[in-house]
């Protein structure tokens, strides 16, 4: 569970954090559809109450998508936590292979390898037509459509990892800094529609914009994916600001962690605002081909397993980090 991660005490509360994913597991294991989304935002609106956060919601359709977002009230932040909080549908398992051997993060080279292989399965199809093998033909289409096509129809039925841990994450950061002076200058948002090419942060960056919102400099911090894996990932896109910022205070509680640039390369909402500096924090594995690392088991029903452990450790180095970041 643990290698490379040494595990000690803890400012954050591994019990909360337990809690948490039990109830989240039990009771809104997926959210896809608008009533299961409306029903998880119901409960983490009441999680911030109970922690004296003021929230709102916003309804807004963005290429065709109606997104449901959810954020604590801040005027000017100088600090914006994002995670998403709407889950997949089942990865297929050819294009799971693909991440496993490349990586989510050598994206091009593992559609490459993909376009390759779907390429080379469709001519061995092909011949078994020619040389009159019908009916072979047929259960190969079959057993290939299941294997790369089928189960995205399928809402994924566990989600610990993606982004179950994102959320528990923005939701211990906010009872860390309940009771602090600088509270009112950090902000907590939950984004929808990640997983279907971060439309959700897009249309808050619309918003934001429209608004003014942001300060020139805040900084934007994105969780996604931050129990499982052994190496902490901390990414940015060309614009290193804030990762140079942050990766001190990881590197005192996660040693391992490391700065990966991923240029024009999307992961996950950071990117949407990514000429701020903005980053992403996962947790990842090396690829099995060296060079790139995946995330095991999202977006498939394995993705069952969160360990508090880690997630605490990355929220005990980002409070220190804020506590350094608003000290008098």
């Amino acid at each position: 569970m643990g290698e490379g991660i040494n595990f000690g005490i803890y400012k954050m509360n591994i019990s909360l954090l337990r809690k948490w994913n039990k109830d989240f597991a039990s009771h809104f294991s997926r959210r896809l559809t608008s009533k299961e989304k409306e029903r998880f935002l119901d409960k983490i609106e009441e999680e911030l109450q109970v922690r004296n956060y003021e929230s709102e919601r916003v309804k807004v359709k963005h290429w065709g998508f109606t997104n449901r977002l959810l954020s604590s009230k801040c005027e000017k932040p100088k600090v914006v936590f994002l995670a998403h909080y709407d889950t997949p549908t089942i990865m297929p398992l050819g294009i799971s292979i693909a991440t496993t051997l490349f990586g989510h993060t050598k994206q091009i080279l593992g559609s490459i390898f993909l376009i390759f292989l779907i390429l080379l399965l469709a001519t061995l199809h092909l011949w078994l037509k020619l040389i009159g093998l019908d009916h072979w033909a047929t259960a190969y289409m079959v057993i290939m459509s299941f294997l790369f096509v089928i189960p995205i129809f399928f809402p994924n039925p566990h989600n610990a990892e993606d982004n179950t841990s994102g959320v528990i994450g923005l939701l211990a950061l906010a009872e860390q800094i309940k009771d602090q002076d600088f509270k009112e200058k950090v902000q907590f948002v939950f984004l929808d529609n990640e997983e279907w090419g971060l439309i959700g942060s897009n249309a808050l960056k619309k918003i934001w914009q429209r608004e003014n919102h942001l300060r020139a400099n805040t900084i934007m911090i994105n969780l996604d994916c931050i129990s499982r894996g052994k190496t902490p990932l901390l990414i940015y896109h060309h614009n290193n600001r804030v990762a140079q910022e942050v990766l001190p205070f990881l590197e005192q509680h996660l040693p391992q962690a490391k700065m990966l640039d991923m240029k024009r390369v999307p992961l996950s909402d950071n990117y949407t605002f990514r000429e701020r500096g903005a980053i992403d924090i996962s947790y990842a594995d090396p690829s099995i081909i060296p060079g790139g690392f995946y995330i095991p088991k999202v977006h498939s029903p394995g993705d069952k397993n969160f360990f508090p452990e880690k997630t605490a450790q990355l929220i005990d180095a980002l409070t220190d980090f804020l506590e350094d970041k608003f000290k008098e």
